[in-house]
């Protein structure tokens, strides 16, 4: 019989050893998962507004970057070079709106002679989803108007808080709002006169002199940017297309 080496033969030793060791080893406190309170993050976790406006641009930037271009008629969309026009029923596409409309709502996305139905209130209450915006600052809902109407009943600590369009400038972050539908839009013309009924609204991304960049879905059926053009003040100016009257300023709140 070949004879074991010396390590062979210490081997049960050394087991036993060890879960002794193990067993007998004094319980330490749990460990750390966060640096010390002193101690400065490894890295700057985004606000709940830079979150929101991430996930506009990976969305749009999902449905090849279109930009709607008001100054044709009837608006268009315009891709940028060698990319391909998407649309809401083309199925990588449509899987989103699904993702968007179920997320918010248990009502079928269908209508009954199978049309999609409009989805640009669940694209927003979607990005405020899944950026950490919870339920009793933004209500899920697939009508813009159920979260305006919250908005406008909100205190002077809400998240979010319904401004007059005339007199806020809006920055990144905060929803444009406009009504929609040829007899509501002469209605609605006016934040006084704001009631329920069909709005548009869409994320501010990005603000520059003279212009806002706005994302927002269900835009000639797609997730689409625009340009919002301001006076000299930065208050949004109305065109044909989009009578903004409401601004739900975002406040960065815990």
């Amino acid at each position: 019989m070949t004879d074991l080496s010396p390590f062979y033969r210490r081997l049960p030793l050394l087991l036993l050893l060890n879960l002794a060791g193990c067993a007998l080893a004094p319980p330490d406190s749990p460990p750390r998962l966060l640096p010390p309170g002193a101690a400065p993050p490894a890295f700057a976790v985004p606000s709940i507004r830079e979150r929101m406006i991430y996930l506009a641009r990976q969305e749009w930037t999902l449905f090849g970057q279109p930009e709607v271009g008001y100054h044709s008629t009837p608006p268009d969309l315009v891709y940028p070079p060698a990319t391909a026009a998407t649309h809401e029923t083309q199925p990588p596409f449509f899987s989103r709106v699904m993702l968007y409309w179920y997320a918010v709502s248990p009502l079928p996305l269908l209508g009954y002679d199978g049309e999609i139905r409009p989805w640009s209130a669940a694209f927003i209450v979607w990005l405020a989803r899944s950026a950490g915006v919870p339920q009793h600052d933004l209500p899920s809902s697939v009508l813009h108007w159920d979260y305006i109407a919250h908005a406008l009943q909100a205190d002077e600590n809400a998240r979010f808080i319904a401004r007059d369009a005339r007199s806020h400038a809006p920055r990144p972050g905060d929803l444009l709002c406009a009504p929609r539908g040829e007899g509501f839009v002469d209605e609605v013309n006016s934040f006084e006169r704001l009631r329920r009924g069909a709005y548009h609204c869409d994320l501010v991304v990005e603000r520059k002199s003279g212009a806002l960049a706005v994302i927002g879905g269900n835009v000639l059926d797609v997730v689409a940017l625009s340009h919002v053009e301001l006076d000299e003040a930065g208050h949004v100016l109305p065109t044909a297309e989009r009578r903004w009257v409401v601004v739900l300023e975002q406040r960065d709140v815990d």
